[in-house]
């Protein structure tokens, strides 16, 4: 392909005499593969790129990304439709009273409407993006391409599993097909909905090829790793409800950490450390989304939008949104005496000294899920605290359900759920039914 150039004539006219200065304009924005791909610091580049649609601004089409935490985020639109997640918010047009209703139109709130067809179902073209990154870069000879190709498959796979979460299986084209349309641009074609096997069967196909080229370690923090790709194959073996498999991957990633003899990974002693402001790159964290606490590329806003707006926080130009709130059913799961209980607020003494209780005011319809430590420096309502997306636990959780689902509540499995029962300053169990174990996992 060509680059395009705009050619420029300045024509001075200077009393009667003539001159004319051709200039030529190279966009310097348009790079070609002709001038790209030379060196392992492209390949670098070229693959930094795909982790664009992952960062956390809540902003246009444009620098929005999955892990916006405000209204019409992806956890906050997924778990609005469940019952962990509701809201305190008056707007009967808010994304998260809409799918609180469990029965609305999809054409009846422009706050659900903008996030799903503006900013979700577009990020369906990064599955070929990320792909087509994969097959340009295995087709150079720059040493050690075979790591970047497996980290842009790894990051497809990342990406189909929100997707399939919220949509289902979605359309996705063959090798053959994306080398074709690199060539003609313009040669596309509709392409059928495939089944959940098929779909599913290509993001694994995609993880499996990643994880035995990806390194353990990657730097910068937030790229995706080997224990971070086997986090998001765990997961599609169990969406798939493919217990062997699972049970196979997760002993891998339970083994990288120290309850598992590895080194790389590991429980907190604290479980508030997790999610606190200086979360980054802890050891029990496998996949996050780092935070610079900037508008327009990566805040953690979940603070605040869990936040009522007379709470207190740390930084005087706080601002809470009432958003975010945990339902009072599912916060009376939690056992008496669970750590994990010190990230969620029942009552509070509010900016006046008033008490506020369960059942008042901005607590009428959950706790608040503040997970997370205040940020100091908050202004408005962007944080610091890096996304949790993958964390060991999860590995340890699914080791043990996995284990019930095929071997049934052996001690292994037991064993392994009480390592995190443990930490959350819980008292081990012992059961031999497999249902309540899976009820209890």
């Amino acid at each position: 392909m060509k680059i395009f150039k705009y050619m420029i004539t300045a024509l001075c006219l200077m009393g009667l005499g003539t001159s004319c200065i051709d200039l030529t304009h190279e966009d310097s924005t348009n790079v070609q593969l002709d001038d790209f791909l030379k060196n392992e610091n492209d390949l670098k580049l070229y693959v930094y790129s795909l982790y664009k649609p992952f960062c956390s601004s809540n902003g246009d089409a444009n620098v929005w990304g999955f892990y916006a935490t405000l209204d019409g985020g992806y956890y906050a639109l997924t778990e609005n439709t469940t019952d962990i997640l509701t809201s305190e918010k008056t707007n009967v047009e808010a994304a998260s009273i809409v799918c609180n209703t469990h029965d609305w139109d999809m054409n009846s709130s422009k706050n659900i409407t903008n996030p799903v067809y503006q900013k979700f179902m577009p990020k369906l073209s990064h599955l070929s993006k990320a792909r087509m990154a994969a097959l340009r870069i295995i087709d150079t000879d720059i040493s050690n391409k075979e790591k970047y190709a497996a980290e842009a498959k790894a990051v497809l796979g990342w990406t189909g599993m929100i997707l399939y979460d919220m949509f289902g299986p979605l359309p996705y084209a063959s090798d053959d097909l994306l080398r074709q349309w690199d060539g003609e641009p313009m040669s596309g074609i509709y392409l059928p909905r495939p089944t959940p096997e098929e779909f599913l069967g290509y993001l694994q196909k995609n993880l499996e090829e990643a994880i035995p080229e990806l390194p353990e370690v990657q730097e910068p923090w937030g790229r995706v790793t080997k224990g971070a790709a086997s986090m998001l194959l765990l997961r599609i073996h169990l969406m798939q409800k493919d217990f062997e498999s699972a049970k196979r991957v997760a002993k891998s990633v339970y083994e990288m950490g120290a309850e598992g003899g590895g080194k790389l990974y590991g429980l907190l002693d604290d479980y508030q450390k997790i999610f606190s402001i200086d979360n980054s790159a802890n050891k029990e964290m496998i996949l996050a989304v780092p935070c610079d606490g900037t508008k327009d590329y990566s805040p953690n806003q979940w603070y605040c939008a869990a936040m009522p707006a007379d709470f207190v926080h740390a930084s005087s130009f706080a601002k809470g949104s009432s958003t975010h709130r945990m339902r009072w059913a599912f916060y009376d799961t939690y056992e008496k005496g669970d750590l994990r209980l010190n990230t969620i607020v029942a009552e509070y003494v509010n900016n006046k000294g008033k008490k506020v209780k369960r059942g008042d005011k901005n607590l009428s319809q959950g706790a608040l899920p503040f997970k997370y430590d205040q940020d100091p420096t908050t202004n408005g309502n962007f944080a610091k605290n890096d996304i949790v997306v993958l964390r060991y636990a999860e590995a340890i959780l699914a080791y043990a359900e996995a284990i019930n689902e095929t071997e049934g509540p052996t001690k292994q499995a037991i064993d392994l759920l009480n390592l995190v029962r443990k930490r959350a300053g819980l008292k081990g169990i012992e059961c031999s039914v497999l249902n309540k174990l899976t009820q209890i996992i």
